[in-house]
């Protein structure tokens, strides 16, 4: 609202909107680390229920097989998952950094 008012200097309109944008993009990315947290919680969930069903089948079984299957491809999407976490995690740190930077920086 502030942005778009015709009362504020050019130069302080320009830091609010790069303000306002800064804060939307760390918003965006939370989002998304939350949306990946989420996910892995449910195949970790899923790992569980796998590894239940795996103690109750055959072992000489087909089933028993696609079972073992699914668990490895679950084990491996979790690696995956939790290795883009800990860089988006990482990323999201740098990006505060950077805006209270941009924020201590400022000059109006």
């Amino acid at each position: 609202m502030l942005v778009a008012s015709n009362e504020l200097e050019p130069s302080v309109k320009k830091a609010l909107a790069e303000l306002a944008s800064r804060r939307q993009a760390l918003g965006r990315r939370n989002t998304e680390v939350d949306k990946l947290k989420e996910q892995r919680r449910q195949l970790v969930e899923d790992e569980k229920r796998l590894r239940d069903n795996l103690a109750a089948v055959g072992r000489d079984t087909a089933l028993f097989k696609q079972t073992l299957d699914k668990l490895g491809e679950t084990e491996a999407t979790i690696t995956t998952l939790s290795t883009t976490i800990g860089k988006a995690a990482a990323e999201i740190e740098t990006a505060k950094e950077q805006l209270q930077e941009f924020v201590s920086a400022l000059t109006l």
